[in-house]
């Protein structure tokens, strides 16, 4: 569910196609997963705004708190098991790997995808 809301967060409002594209899941697979969220909150389907017959996903507020706590609680049970690893150098890796994937992307558009992250 985490890898969801994060695709939800770091893409913005997707068509399920896109979403199982980027996901790498079957169009099945993403429909039952985005079902999942929403029936929990966590996701809104609404009109595409560029096509009224399609539908896109987006995350709601529950869902981008869900995927914080998420993230914390990772952070928190990561940072237990690597002591020289505190919780602002941790912060300060994601910070700086969140930069460095954005200065590849705009180096080469076409060949860095979040997939290979």
């Amino acid at each position: 569910m985490v890898r969801a809301l994060s695709t939800l967060d770091e893409h913005g409002p997707l068509r399920i196609s896109e979403f199982a594209q980027i996901d790498g899941c079957s169009q099945p697979s993403a429909t039952a997963l985005i079902g999942r969220l929403t029936a929990a909150g966590f996701a809104a389907r609404t009109k595409d705004p560029d096509d009224s017959r399609a539908v896109v996903v987006e995350l709601t507020p529950a869902g981008r708190a869900q995927l914080s706590a998420s993230r914390r609680a990772f952070g928190t049970a990561l940072a237990a098991r690597l002591p020289d690893f505190g919780i602002d150098r941790l912060s300060h890796l994601d910070s700086e790997l969140a930069d460095l994937l954005e200065a590849l992307k705009s180096a080469a558009p076409h060949e860095v995808s979040t997939e290979e992250r």
